[in-house]
């Protein structure tokens, strides 16, 4: 990172050292068993935060260095480049990656070499295959199997910009402080749909694409929003629900309602929260109406709220909470 910047992460810390061994036990640890080569002196820095669903970490080795990473087997491994550059073999292919250009996604099945510069500086996601293959089934509403990539990712493109920016965003939630595990899930879940949106699969061309029938099934959609606004409703849960591919779903939205299927689960949350704040019952307070209705931490429910009403939810209790 740029001076005077905050590393993403950096509430993550699990790794800072300068002793190559310390380096490749801890980051085998964290994603799978590997051989490290470095020419010179490290300055090794992983922050990293683990879920079921994936295990997403800020890298950077300091100093030139050469991995030897064995297959996988059951997990895909996603680097992202934020700084600097990296070479990456792997079977038959070869790609170099340049900050904010270029990433790869790593077979589970083949050995892979990367070689770094002294100032790269990468996220690196290690996503099981059963998480990556149930996110394809939900947005498609049918079963799959193991989606299989080209090792490049394209992160000059629009829908790369977007899974870089995903990442980000996801870096910058989880620095703000303790994310509900509800949010949590939401976030996964965005990062791994925008993982594949942005490679090449089997599936690729359908993700991408629209149609009727999203529009079909957006009263569905609807309805089910209105009646379950509290729940994890992420896209690919929406489209389960619609049987319609998350991309048409998604294209119906703002066709039709002039917004993301996320912005109006927030919409539909916001008005029932609105209304709670109004009736002013005992015992309930801001956070517990905003847990209540969605919104994993006060403090961005407080956000949404201002920017939708015009002023804090204390103010709604204040103005319309009726009087004894």
């Amino acid at each position: 990172m740029r001076s005077g910047t905050t590393e993403p992460l950096a509430r993550f810390t699990v790794l800072r050292t300068d002793d190559p061994d310390a380096a490749e036990r801890i980051v085998s640890r964290a994603y799978v068993p590997h051989r490290l080569r470095a020419s010179g002196r490290l300055d090794a820095r992983l922050n990293l935060t683990s879920s079921p669903r994936l295990a997403f970490g800020y890298l950077t080795y300091g100093g030139e260095a050469e991995l030897v990473v064995p297959p996988m087997v059951d997990c895909y491994h996603l680097n992202l480049t934020v700084e600097g550059r990296t070479l990456v073999r792997q079977g038959g292919a070869r790609v170099l990656t340049c900050a904010g250009a270029g990433g790869v996604l790593l077979s589970p099945q083949r050995e892979s070499t990367l070689e770094w510069s002294a100032d790269a500086r990468q996220f690196a996601v290690k996503i099981p295959v059963v998480s990556l293959q149930a996110q394809l089934s939900s947005l498609l509403h049918e079963p799959v199997a193991p989606p299989q990539f080209g090792l490049r990712v394209d992160l000059a493109s629009d829908i790369g910009r977007g899974l870089l920016g995903a990442a980000s965003f996801l870096a910058g939630q989880f620095d703000t402080g303790e994310v509900a595990e509800l949010v949590r899930d939401q976030l996964e879940s965005y990062l791994l749909t925008q993982v594949l949106m942005a490679t090449e699969h089997a599936d690729s061309a359908r993700l991408r694409g629209g149609g009727a029938t999203g529009r079909l099934s957006l009263e569905e959609a609807v309805d089910y929003i209105e009646a379950y606004p509290e729940r994890t409703l992420g896209i690919a849960e929406l489209a389960a629900v619609a049987g319609a591919p998350a991309t048409a779903l998604q294209a119906a939205f703002e066709a039709d309602l002039g917004m993301t299927a996320e912005q109006y689960v927030r919409e539909v949350r916001l008005t029932r929260a609105h209304a709670e704040l109004g009736q002013g019952r005992p015992g309930d307070s801001v956070g517990s109406i905003a847990r209540r209705w969605g919104f994993g931490s006060a403090r961005r429910f407080r956000v949404v709220y201002r920017a939708r009403y015009g002023h804090n939810p204390g103010v709604t209790r204040t103005r319309m909470a009726p009087r004894g």
